[in-house]
Protein backbone atom coordinates (compact mmCIF):
# COMPACT_ATOMS: atom_id res chain seq x y z
CA UNK A 1 0.00 0.00 0.00
CA UNK A 2 1.51 3.31 -0.86
CA UNK A 3 1.43 6.61 0.90
CA UNK A 4 -1.40 7.86 -1.12
CA UNK A 5 -3.60 4.90 -0.16
CA UNK A 6 -2.77 4.49 3.08
CA UNK A 7 -5.21 5.62 5.82
CA UNK A 8 -3.22 8.57 8.32
CA UNK A 9 -3.40 7.45 11.96
CA UNK A 10 -3.08 9.63 15.17
CA UNK A 11 -0.28 9.60 17.42
CA UNK A 12 -2.42 6.78 19.97
CA UNK A 13 -1.69 4.46 17.17
CA UNK A 14 -3.47 3.10 13.96
CA UNK A 15 -7.04 2.23 14.97
CA UNK A 16 -7.02 5.75 17.60
CA UNK A 17 -8.76 7.56 14.97
CA UNK A 18 -10.64 5.03 12.38
CA UNK A 19 -14.00 5.31 14.01
CA UNK A 20 -13.91 9.07 13.69
CA UNK A 21 -12.32 8.63 10.24
CA UNK A 22 -14.81 6.23 9.22
CA UNK A 23 -17.98 8.34 10.75
CA UNK A 24 -16.66 11.32 8.35
CA UNK A 25 -15.81 9.17 5.32
CA UNK A 26 -19.68 7.53 5.55
CA UNK A 27 -20.77 11.00 6.07
CA UNK A 28 -19.11 12.57 2.92
CA UNK A 29 -20.07 9.43 0.87
CA UNK A 30 -23.56 9.64 1.84
CA UNK A 31 -23.53 5.80 3.43
CA UNK A 32 -25.71 6.01 6.33
CA UNK A 33 -26.02 2.42 6.53
CA UNK A 34 -22.48 1.80 6.38
CA UNK A 35 -21.67 4.45 8.65
CA UNK A 36 -24.23 2.97 11.08
CA UNK A 37 -23.19 -0.78 10.76
CA UNK A 38 -19.65 -0.82 10.36
CA UNK A 39 -18.79 -1.83 13.94
CA UNK A 40 -21.14 -4.78 14.40
CA UNK A 41 -20.68 -6.17 10.72
CA UNK A 42 -16.62 -6.15 11.60
CA UNK A 43 -16.98 -7.68 15.11
CA UNK A 44 -19.16 -10.51 13.09
CA UNK A 45 -16.45 -11.29 10.39
CA UNK A 46 -13.84 -10.97 13.10
CA UNK A 47 -15.86 -14.00 14.66
CA UNK A 48 -16.74 -16.08 11.99
CA UNK A 49 -13.33 -15.05 10.09
CA UNK A 50 -14.33 -13.75 6.96
CA UNK A 51 -12.75 -12.19 4.04
CA UNK A 52 -11.78 -8.64 3.62
CA UNK A 53 -14.41 -8.98 0.64
CA UNK A 54 -17.15 -10.60 2.47
CA UNK A 55 -17.01 -8.23 4.73
CA UNK A 56 -17.43 -5.37 2.42
CA UNK A 57 -20.17 -7.20 0.41
CA UNK A 58 -22.02 -7.46 3.39
CA UNK A 59 -21.66 -3.60 4.62
CA UNK A 60 -22.28 -2.58 0.85
CA UNK A 61 -25.31 -4.76 0.60
CA UNK A 62 -26.70 -3.38 3.71
CA UNK A 63 -26.64 -0.12 2.31
CA UNK A 64 -28.44 -0.59 -0.88
CA UNK A 65 -30.83 -3.10 0.65
CA UNK A 66 -31.37 0.25 2.92
CA UNK A 67 -30.85 2.67 0.01
CA UNK A 68 -33.87 0.67 -2.07
CA UNK A 69 -36.13 0.20 0.62
CA UNK A 70 -35.59 4.22 1.24
CA UNK A 71 -36.42 5.20 -2.17
CA UNK A 72 -39.48 3.39 -2.48
CA UNK A 73 -40.93 4.89 0.29
CA UNK A 74 -39.84 8.30 -0.98
CA UNK A 75 -41.47 7.62 -4.27
CA UNK A 76 -44.72 7.17 -2.49
CA UNK A 77 -44.55 9.95 -0.35
CA UNK A 78 -43.46 12.52 -3.34
CA UNK A 79 -46.20 10.94 -5.45
CA UNK A 80 -48.68 12.86 -2.87
CA UNK A 81 -51.05 9.54 -2.96
CA UNK A 82 -53.55 10.27 0.15
CA UNK A 83 -52.42 7.36 1.96
CA UNK A 84 -50.57 4.21 1.31
CA UNK A 85 -52.90 1.25 1.65
CA UNK A 86 -52.08 -2.36 1.36
CA UNK A 87 -53.85 -5.70 0.99
CA UNK A 88 -54.21 -6.05 5.14
CA UNK A 89 -56.01 -3.04 5.03
CA UNK A 90 -58.49 -3.66 2.35
CA UNK A 91 -61.80 -4.54 3.45
CA UNK A 92 -62.69 -7.25 1.72
CA UNK A 93 -66.66 -7.34 2.63
CA UNK A 94 -67.10 -4.35 0.36
CA UNK A 95 -66.33 -6.40 -2.53
CA UNK A 96 -68.17 -9.63 -2.06
CA UNK A 97 -67.96 -11.23 -5.42
CA UNK A 98 -64.53 -10.85 -5.77
CA UNK A 99 -62.48 -13.99 -5.08
CA UNK A 100 -59.92 -14.06 -1.94
CA UNK A 101 -57.96 -16.60 -3.56
CA UNK A 102 -57.75 -14.63 -6.80
CA UNK A 103 -56.62 -11.64 -5.43
CA UNK A 104 -54.66 -13.74 -2.94
CA UNK A 105 -52.78 -15.15 -6.64
CA UNK A 106 -52.50 -11.54 -7.97
CA UNK A 107 -50.61 -10.07 -4.94
CA UNK A 108 -47.72 -12.44 -5.74
CA UNK A 109 -46.92 -10.99 -8.77
CA UNK A 110 -45.93 -14.39 -10.08
CA UNK A 111 -48.30 -13.23 -13.60
CA UNK A 112 -45.74 -10.78 -14.23
CA UNK A 113 -42.58 -12.60 -14.28
CA UNK A 114 -44.20 -15.63 -16.61
CA UNK A 115 -45.70 -12.03 -18.79
CA UNK A 116 -49.58 -13.20 -18.54
CA UNK A 117 -52.33 -10.81 -19.04
CA UNK A 118 -54.50 -9.62 -16.31
CA UNK A 119 -58.04 -7.76 -17.13
CA UNK A 120 -59.34 -5.88 -14.04
CA UNK A 121 -62.94 -4.96 -14.49
CA UNK A 122 -64.81 -2.16 -13.37
CA UNK A 123 -64.50 1.70 -12.59
CA UNK A 124 -61.68 2.96 -14.57
CA UNK A 125 -60.40 5.40 -11.84
CA UNK A 126 -60.46 2.69 -9.22
CA UNK A 127 -58.45 -0.15 -11.03
CA UNK A 128 -56.12 2.66 -12.54
CA UNK A 129 -55.50 4.65 -8.96
CA UNK A 130 -54.75 0.61 -7.93
CA UNK A 131 -52.66 0.06 -10.70
CA UNK A 132 -50.30 2.94 -10.20
CA UNK A 133 -50.12 2.17 -6.51
CA UNK A 134 -49.16 -0.77 -6.64
CA UNK A 135 -46.34 -0.70 -9.41
CA UNK A 136 -45.14 2.31 -7.38
CA UNK A 137 -44.67 -0.02 -4.46
CA UNK A 138 -43.44 -2.86 -6.51
CA UNK A 139 -40.31 -0.50 -7.94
Amino acid sequence: MNTATKPRTQAGGPKDGLPSMIAYLTRVLKTPTIGAFWEDLAAQARDEHWSHEEYLAALLQRQVADRESKGSVMRIRTAHFPAVKTLEDFNLDHLPSLRRDLLAHLATGTFVAKAENVILLGPPVIWGLILRLGCLCWS
